[in-house]
């Protein structure tokens, strides 16, 4: 976006310019001369005995030495469907978790002090690692990337902190549009359980053990598959002899790991609808799948791509974008990738009034490909756009060693790219026109579009039969309840002892309304911060909070079926599924929980004496009409409760949170917690009470729902 405003600027300070310049003129026209040559460096390759392939390039401008591993064959196309996540964990955690010598947390501080690197990484369909140091420190941090790749040990700690990052995300994956748009587009082309489409889900993520990892480093991260590339400052004998030393004895595993998986895709025309209904745009995409490097088509398809959509100036961008204002980005391409196919694909994001006048657009700029010659205007900025940023495949040596790696890997020449450069030169508009044939199936494009079909300017129906893709989140597995008739009648008997213990079921069924008062303070990596909170609870179904934030007062409300936020002057509503949450926590909610206990909507269970917070406690499984499902634990000898377990939504995601009682008080004939912490997505929450009232006067105009929602 802030390269496409400087664009947007320096267009304007043309515009301006030309339109003060006298009309006889005064500036001259400018004259470029011819780019300096410049050669390409050749560098050294040699084999280890065990199959990994080096290649060294000598660089003495900067005393710095820059390492990268590639291993092929290694990748998350590998890993079960059941336990999607597991490559990319494996290689987070061999970086963070420690090796046999060294804890992650030790490597951290060596490496900080030095002012170095390591990091490690999987994708689909390989694998890489990377490190970067000071040439006096090379062969310090060289041993430190093998010990990583070679040793690593995957400690729990580490595994655990990683679930955490990966089930975070997985909870933000439907926040922005185009993230969806994209996500659910390549399952449409490549099959939703296709390696190269599928993504982690909370139960792929949670069935991911230590041993998982074990066996997946042991069967994937192979020498006779690895490519190492040094460049920077060192001579290349003595580096050689440092890879041999660290790298050499590393013996070649007899397993042959299997090729990625072939896509055999079927041309045939889909509409599809994802829906989002807190948007007021719709983001669109169009194609089909793409093709694979080497195809000779390749040069003409770099020209075809410019003229379609490869910027200000091609046919989706000046139609869709400027001469109908239908879509504040418009853009396409036909993409090739070494392993498996890319894919073409036309985008637009537009107001939903407009989606399927920018559809029709879109549809027709690319039919136009296959019959309309560009322009020499459109071949010169499709050409011009590609040629001129070619000598940025040559601004680091690090760079083009890399892309050396990748076409000896793959069988190209290694003057690849300038070939590639000449033939791009020689393409003709016809040549255009003949490649687009070849290239692009307009009557079989597959339509996708995330939006509020509600506003859309008409039926996505009008261009064929619609199917609607789910992108709800599905939650984590969790244990079904299960109990015995005997441990359901310990279970209501020890609930009654512990209501007793807190003030008996009558006391609890006389409150109306909780309004406390209090501070939270959340722990993170970052350090720890305190807000001032405020709720206001009504049985059965009426709850209000406001945190006080250096931002602002967040106020978030639920009455009955629905809720909403307003934060800012802002308002919005809650989505279902948070109501829902928001009935579940009612449920878990001791206050309303033991004003129920003697004539319940929920099956308790005694599930015997276990530890929880390093102390003996009576375990109580709870499931609720809601389907929520718990477990307190209560103290054995004086019935008070310590805690609770339950699966939920964390700072993190869904996940398991843990509430301890730490403090009660007596407060109008009941004993409440007032201190409570609470162990939820790696961060510890501090609750403190420090006024309750119960049953005092409140306002019902706070529970109000907001004019104009």
């Amino acid at each position: 976006m802030k390269t496409m405003q400087r664009v947007m600027l320096i267009a304007v300070a043309l515009m301006l310019a030309i339109a003060v310049v006298p009309a006889w003129g005064r500036i001259k026209p400018m004259t470029y001369p011819p780019l300096n040559p410049f050669e390409i460096p050749q560098p050294q390759k040699i084999t280890l005995d065990n199959g990994i392939r080096v290649y060294l390039l000598e660089d003495h401008t900067l005393p710095i030495v820059d390492l990268s591993v590639v291993t092929n064959r290694c990748g998350s196309y590998l890993e079960p469907p059941a336990k999607v996540g597991l490559a990319r964990m494996t290689f987070e955690v061999m970086r963070t978790g420690g090796t046999t010598t060294k804890t992650g947390d030790q490597i951290d501080e060596e490496l900080e002090a030095i002012g170095a690197s390591v990091e490690a990484s999987a994708g689909a369909v390989n694998a890489t690692a990377h490190a970067n140091a000071l040439s006096e420190y090379a062969e310090q941090v060289l041993a430190t990337l093998a010990d990583v790749l070679r040793h690593p040990v995957f400690d729990q700690d580490k595994i655990e902190l990683a679930k955490t990052g990966l089930r975070s995300e997985i909870s933000r994956r439907n926040d922005q549009p185009m993230q969806m748009v994209v996500r659910e587009f390549t399952k449409l082309l490549y099959g939703a359980e296709s390696p190269y489409a599928r993504v982690p889900e909370y139960v792929t993520v949670d069935a991911v053990t230590r041993q998982d990892m074990v066996l997946f480093h042991a069967a994937a991260v192979q020498p006779g598959n690895m490519q190492i590339g040094v460049v920077g400052d060192f001579k290349a004998d003595e580096m050689l002899a440092l890879l041999k030393k660290y790298f050499g004895d590393w013996p070649t595993a007899a397993q042959e790991l299997p090729a990625p998986p072939e896509i055999n895709y079927v041309f045939a025309p889909t509409v599809n609808y994802a829906e989002k209904t807190d948007v007021n745009q719709s983001n669109i995409l169009l194609g089909h799948i793409g093709g694979k490097m080497g195809d000779p088509d390749y040069p003409a398809t770099i020209v075809m791509n410019g003229v379609l959509g490869g910027g200000f100036g091609s046919r989706l961008a000046d139609n869709v974008r400027t001469r109908l204002g239908l879509a504040y980005t418009a853009m396409g391409n036909y993409t090739f990738q070494y392993t498996y196919p890319g894919i073409f694909f036309a985008y637009a994001a537009t107001k939903s009034e407009s989606t399927g006048k920018a559809i029709r657009e879109m549809i027709k700029q690319i039919k136009s490909m296959q019959v309309d010659p560009p322009t020499a205007t459109e071949m010169k900025l499709a050409k011009d756009g590609w040629l001129n940023s070619f000598v940025f495949n040559f601004d680091s040596r690090a760079q083009v060693l890399g892309r050396m790696m990748t076409y000896d890997y793959y069988g190209f020449p290694l003057d690849y790219l300038q070939q590639l450069k000449a033939a791009v030169e020689k393409v003709t508009p016809q040549d255009v026109v003949e490649v687009a044939k070849r290239k692009l199936n307009p009557d079989n494009l597959q339509l996708l579009v995330v939006g509020k079909a509600d506003d859309f300017d008409e039926p996505l129906a009008n261009f064929g039969t619609v199917n609607t893709i789910d992108i709800s989140i599905p939650p984590p597995a969790q244990e079904a309840f299960a109990a015995s008739p005997e441990e359901l009648a310990q279970g209501k008997a020890i609930l009654l002892k512990t209501v007793d213990a807190c003030g008996g079921v009558a006391a609890f069924k006389k409150i109306k309304s909780i309004n406390t008062v209090g501070k939270m303070t959340m722990n993170t990596p970052q350090g720890a911060f305190t807000l001032d909170v405020k709720s206001l609870e009504v049985p059965p179904d009426k709850s209000r909070q406001e945190v006080i934030t250096p931002m602002g007062t967040q106020i978030m409300v639920v009455n009955g079926a629905e809720g909403w936020m307003e934060m800012g002057g802002k308002k919005q509503m809650l989505p279902a599924e948070q109501v829902a949450e928001s009935k579940k926590e009612n449920d878990r909610n001791t206050t309303m929980l033991f004003a129920r206990a003697d004539n319940p909507d929920y099956q308790v269970a005694y599930k015997g004496e276990v530890e929880f917070q390093g102390k003996k406690a009576a375990r109580l499984d709870f499931l609720a009409v809601s389907g929520a499902q718990f477990t307190l634990f209560v103290d054995p000898a004086g019935y008070l409760p310590m805690g609770m377990r339950f699966a939920g939504q964390t700072m993190a995601g869904p996940g398991t949170a843990e509430q301890v009682y730490t403090e009660y008080k007596q407060i109008s004939g009941v004993k409440l917690p007032v201190k409570t912490t609470i162990n939820a997505g790696g961060m510890t929450i501090e609750m403190e009470s420090t006024a309750t009232t119960i049953n005092g006067q409140y306002d019902a105009a706070l529970f109000a729902k907001p004019e104009g929602m």
